[in-house]
């Protein structure tokens, strides 16, 4: 992880516990300061994104996107430049996912976005 994705991520997400990790070593643990904006039930409940929510501008070259079918269970790529271009940077993917449906049950929601990194 970039130091600036560190710094963002600790700006955006105050009162939470971040965790920078390599592979399953933690590298480094953080309790941000200030207070949780979001109720615990919100993340509990909504979107595995709820409250920590990333933005589709947040992603980088090297980042993929795969869909998820609770469902089904189908896995699909997802191109994040689509997703940008259809959406906007600013859009969040609790938004995004809400939007999706899967193109083997052809059934709407609940589609869940993974974030990957490319192969080196």
């Amino acid at each position: 992880m970039s130091q600036a994705g560190w710094q963002a991520a600790i700006r955006r997400r105050p009162g939470m516990l971040l965790i920078h990790r390599n592979a399953n070593y933690a590298m480094e643990k953080l309790l941000t300061p200030g207070e949780p904006t979001v109720p615990l039930e919100t993340i509990v409940d909504g979107s595995i994104h709820a409250g920590l929510d990333v933005a589709l501008g947040d992603l980088r070259s090297w980042h993929t996107l795969r869909a998820w079918c609770k469902n089904c269970s189908h896995r699909a790529s997802v191109k994040p430049e689509a997703l940008i271009k259809r959406y906007g940077k600013a859009a969040l993917f609790s938004s995004v996912e809400r939007a999706l449906f899967c193109t083997s049950c052809n059934r709407g929601g609940p589609v869940r976005l993974e974030i990957l990194s490319l192969p080196r």
